[in-house]
C-alpha cells in the first residue's frame, strides 16, 4: 500500500511539472496564429520525419540486442528487442522512465535472462546516449561557438546552474555519502544478512549487464548503429524544417542544434517530455532565429506530437504482435 502511494505521488508530481511547463510554453500564444501555422505545414515532409523516427526506434532495438547477446545462451531475435523498445516508448508517455523497466521485463521474461542484468544494459545505453549528446554538443560548439555557444550558456546553462544553491549541493553530498555507506554495508555484511545478500546479487547483475559492452561481438556495429540512431533524430528535424515554411531558412547545422536543445528535455522527469521539449525548442527558435514565440511553439508542437504519434503507432503494432504470439 505504501509503495502504491509513493508511485501515485511521483506520478502526480511529474504530471503537475509537465502541466506547469506546458502552461509556461503556451502562455500568451495567439491561437489564431497557432492554427494558421499548422495549416501551412507541408505534411509530406512531416511523414518523412515520422519515418525517420520509426527508423531510430528500429536501430535502438538492434543496438540493444548487441548488449544483450553476451548475457543469453540462446538467440535473441531482433524483432523482440524492437518490440520491447517501442512498447517501452509508449510506457514513458504515461510515467517518466517507466518504459526502461517495462522493456527490461519483456526481454527478461522472453529470453530467460535475469532482470537486473537486462537493466544493467539499459543503464549502459543511457550513459552511452548521454556521452553521444555531449560529444555532439562539443563538436557543434567548437565550429559554431559564436552562434550557438552564447545562447546555450546564457539561456540554458546559467539559469539551470544558478538554481544549484549550497543547499542543493549539501543534499547531493549527503545522498552521495549515504549511497557509499549503503554500498559498503552491502559488500561487507552480505554474508550475515539475507536482504543485503539479495541486494548484492542485484548489484552484481547490474554490473554484469553494464559490462556487456566489453564482451559483445561486433563492437564496430554497435558504434555504427549509435551514429545512425542520432542521424535519424537529426533527419527528423531536417525534414521538419522543410515541412514548416517559417523554418525554410534553417540549414542542417541549425537542425542539429534544435535536435540537441530538444534532447535536454529527455532528462526532465515529465511523461514523454511534455512541456519541457516545447519550452526548450521554442526558446531556441525565438532567441536565435527570430521566430515569434507562438511560431516556435507551433514548430515544437508539430515536432513533439509527430514523434509521440510515431511512438503510439509503433508501440501499438508491437503490443499487438507480442499479444498474437502469446495466443499461438
Amino acid at each position: 500500500m505504501e509503495a502504491d502511494f509513493k508511485k501515485t505521488v511521483r506520478y502526480i508530481v511529474s504530471v503537475a511539472l509537465a502541466g506547469l511547463l506546458l502552461y509556461a510554453s503556451f502562455r500568451g500564444v495567439e491561437w489564431s496564429d497557432f492554427a494558421s501555422g499548422l495549416k501551412e505545414c507541408r505534411w509530406w515532409f512531416l511523414l518523412m520525419s515520422m519515418f525517420a523516427g520509426a527508423a531510430a526506434f528500429m536501430l535502438r532495438g538492434f543496438r540493444w540486442r548487441h548488449l544483450l547477446s553476451p548475457l543469453s545462451d540462446g538467440e535473441i531475435r531482433r524483432i523482440d528487442c524492437y518490440d520491447a523498445v517501442t512498447i517501452g516508448n509508449v510506457s514513458n508517455m504515461v510515467f517518466p522512465f517507466l518504459g526502461e523497466f517495462v522493456r527490461c521485463g519483456l526481454v527478461s521474461r522472453k529470453q530467460k535472462i535475469r532482470y537486473d542484468k537486462v537493466l544493467g544494459t539499459v543503464a549502459l545505453e543511457r550513459v552511452w546516449d548521454m556521452l553521444s549528446v555531449a560529444v555532439l554538443f562539443m563538436i557543434l560548439f567548437v565550429f559554431t561557438w559564436v552562434r550557438f555557444g552564447a545562447f546555450f550558456t546564457e539561456r540554458i546553462w546559467i539559469p539551470l546552474t544558478s538554481r544549484f544553491t549550497w543547499v542543493v549541493w549539501l543534499i547531493l553530498a549527503i545522498i552521495l555519502v549515504t549511497g557509499c555507506m549503503i554500498l559498503y554495508a552491502i559488500v561487507r555484511y552480505r554474508g550475515n544478512n539475507p536482504l543485503l545478500r539479495k541486494l548484492h546479487d542485484a548489484f552484481a547483475g547490474l554490473y554484469q549487464g553494464f559490462g556487456s559492452v566489453i564482451r559483445m561481438d561486433r563492437k564496430w556495429m554497435f558504434m555504427i548503429e549509435t551514429a545512425l540512431i542520432w542521424a535519424m533524430y537529426w533527419l527528423q528535424i531536417v525534414f521538419l524544417t522543410h515541412a514548416f515554411p517559417a523554418a525554410a531558412g534553417m540549414g542542417v547545422v541549425d537542425a542539429l542544434f534544435i535536435m540537441l536543445a530538444g534532447s535536454i528535455a529527455s532528462f526532465v522527469p515529465v511523461p514523454g517530455g511534455f512541456g519541457a521539449y516545447h519550452y526548450l525548442v521554442a526558446l531556441s527558435l525565438s532567441s536565435l532565429y527570430g521566430f515569434s514565440w507562438q511560431m516556435g511553439i507551433v514548430f515544437a508542437t508539430i515536432a513533439h506530437e509527430s514523434q509521440a504519434l510515431t511512438m503510439i503507432i509503433t508501440g501499438a503494432a508491437s503490443f499487438l504482435r507480442q499479444s498474437l504470439k502469446k495466443n499461438e
